[in-house]
């Protein structure tokens, strides 16, 4: 040895090395003893608080383990502990792991065996895949840390301290004893044992005792997969079942997942099951993501009539059969209108209908599909064709009052179109007050506007083009002249111009009855041109016309006109009446059209094209 005179440092004469600082001789002082002694309570401290840290994490659960901590330094300013070694944690979406899935709902592997070890149990779960791919799972013999290790029996702080790495102040948990318990349990295990397929969850890092358990099983089995967590999963707060269910949503879909629907020919009117595919076989979800699908249906004959909505996995038969029923829901619509669902994929066997979208209810129980295949009708009985005729009193107390009625005929007329199809033809007479003053709507006097019976697009176009006029008196008006009018419409479309059994309709439209032929009792005006409305009336209903009312209520005064006003609409209206306000333009053509029908039960399924 050589000294080095200023430095107080000597270096070996055969090397470089140094020893710095001064020399000591002898025994250990009392002051190196202690020192060292308080670094190893600080060591074995910060250990502790590390492991509590980690096990409970809040403050609060830190608070309660605090009696159970090794005692650490008296100065305060000791720095902080660092924190646990973090393992590697494996990748939640590992190709293997997707090759593993993929085999799976193939059909390639009968199972898959999870295991994860986690602060209160140990976990092993099995799933499998039925014919149509959709995996299950249940629990496979997961245990309590107790039943192991009756060291962590009792309240879960403590354990879960002691799982994290933690020693504390009590006695110390042998690792020797839990190497030998836990691997004992492995070998032991029936599932685990039988695994031809092994996949270990490792969703946390740090956790000394669980990282030595998941070591000792890949000891003593070889996993064919790890999956650590998922993108912004909080490992501690997501079960084990909730994670596997979460990465068998990740499989691929086996068979087509397709909503069950009616279609009927349009031709013969035969009524066939049909599946619309929503989300077709191959299809893959990323973990945590969903996909959604839009499909456009259509109710049926009945108005808001409830129907049903399958969806299957896989495609059925011809009875129905072969095919897997995941949920079915119920929802109301809209007779003849179409109406845009929305389904949601969660994974394999796992579909929604969109909420607000379909507005159905709960899932309840899932039905029969061999057996309402089999109830469906056999056909569906198209209604005869409908000539329909309005009469529409255009003179009024003020511009809304006519736009009203005008407004009514327009959704009538609508709500026929949509129901009946080419099948409708739609004639409409416009009636004024016959004092030429009140209306200035064209070059001369204009008593009537008139639409010869057609399609149903031409009737509405014209509505759009009549303009109301002023009334100034209200006792009767010109409909004895519009029924007069609605008799030679009628007449000019014979018989060979239409369907043999043509159903013909008129809906009156106004507040006014007629006026009479010849002046009565002074106070309802005779009709200037001499028609009588109950001479076009029988006219009318001996044409088989079938004629309705849809009147203003009359709020006049009590007498001769409030008596002629009530027998007029009776006699008017003795084929159907109706009133504003209570009575809507869809009520009405429920009335006015011939019904459609099912030959068979009514259909309980939607329709996946329209009827017209």
């Amino acid at each position: 040895m050589c000294a080095t005179p200023d430095t107080g440092a000597q270096e070996c004469a055969g090397c470089s090395w140094r020893m710095w600082d001064d020399p000591v001789l002898g025994a250990l002082t009392d002051e190196d003893t202690e020192a060292a002694r308080t670094a190893l309570r600080t060591a074995q401290h910060a250990w502790d608080l590390r492991a509590a840290t980690l096990s409970q994490g809040d403050a609060e659960g830190l608070r309660r383990l605090t009696p159970l901590l090794r005692a650490g330094p008296a100065d305060p300013g000791e720095p902080a502990p660092p924190p646990l070694p973090g393992g590697s944690l494996p990748p939640h979406d590992s190709a293997r792991w997707q090759q593993i899935l993929t085999d799976l709902v193939g059909g390639r592997i009968p199972d898959v065996v999870f295991a994860e070890f986690t602060p209160d149990r140990l976990h092993v779960i099995r799933a499998a895949a039925d014919r149509s791919g959709i995996p299950s799972q249940a629990d496979a013999g997961s245990t309590d840390w107790a039943s192991l290790l009756p060291a962590l029996d009792g309240d879960a702080g403590p354990r879960r301290f002691r799982l994290a790495g933690g020693v504390g102040s009590e006695e110390a948990l042998d690792r020797a004893e839990f190497d030998a318990a836990v691997t004992r349990w492995l070998r032991t295990h029936p599932a685990l044992a039988r695994a031809g397929t092994l996949v270990v969850l490792g969703r946390r890092s740090g956790w000394v005792l669980l990282d030595r358990a998941a070591a000792l099983l890949r000891s003593v089995y070889r996993p064919s997969a790890e999956i650590g967590p998922g993108p912004g999963e909080a490992a501690s707060g997501t079960d084990t079942a909730d994670a596997v269910r979460a990465a068998l949503r990740t499989a691929p879909l086996a068979v087509d997942h397709s909503l069950l629907l009616a279609r009927v020919d349009r031709r013969t009117g035969e009524v066939h099951a049909h599946t619309q595919v929503l989300f077709p076989a191959g299809s893959r979800l990323r973990r945590g993501e969903t996909a959604t699908a839009e499909i456009t249906v259509y109710g049926g004959l009945a108005a808001r009539a409830p129907v049903l909505l399958p969806v299957l996995a896989g495609t059925p038969g011809a009875d129905g059969s072969g095919a897997v029923t995941l949920s079915a829901r119920r929802t109301a619509l809209a007779a003849f209108a179409p109406a845009r669902l929305a389904f949601v994929l969660h994974g394999p066997g796992e579909v929604t209908a969109h909420e607000g979208a379909a507005h159905a209810d709960g899932r309840g129980e899932l039905p029969d599909i061999p057996a309402l295949v089999g109830s469906l009708p056999r056909r569906v009985i198209h209604p005869p064709a409908l000539d329909m005729f309005l009469t529409i009193e255009m003179s009024g107390a003020d511009p809304a009052e006519t736009a009203e009625r005008l407004g009514f005929a327009r959704d009538v007329i609508a709500t026929l179109a949509r129901r009946h199809g080419p099948g409708l033809r739609v004639g409409v007479v416009g009636h004024y007050d016959h004092a030429v003053h009140e209306n200035r709507y064209g070059p001369r006097p204009v008593l009537l506007l008139r639409v010869p019976a057609g399609p149903a697009r031409a009737a509405l176009a014209a509505l759009t083009g009549w303009r109301p006029a002023r009334r100034e008196q209200d006792t009767a008006s010109s409909l004895e002249d519009a029924l007069r009018e609605v008799g030679r419409l009628v007449r000019a479309r014979p018989r060979t111009a239409r369907a043999p059994d043509t159903r013909r309709v008129l809906l009156v439209v106004g507040r006014r009855p007629p006026g009479l032929p010849e002046q009565q009792h002074e106070v309802v005006p005779a009709c200037p041109l001499g028609a009588d409305w109950r001479a076009e009336l029988d006219g009318l209903r001996a044409r088989g016309v079938r004629v309705l009312t849809r009147a203003d209520p009359d709020t006049g005064p009590k007498g001769p006109v409030h008596r002629y006003t009530a027998s007029a609409w009776d006699a008017l209206g003795a084929g159907g009446s109706f009133r504003p306000g209570s009575d809507t333009a869809d009520d009405v053509a429920d009335a006015l059209a011939p019904p459609w029908q099912w030959d068979g039960l009514p259909c309980p399924l939607a329709l996946a094209t329209p009827l017209l």
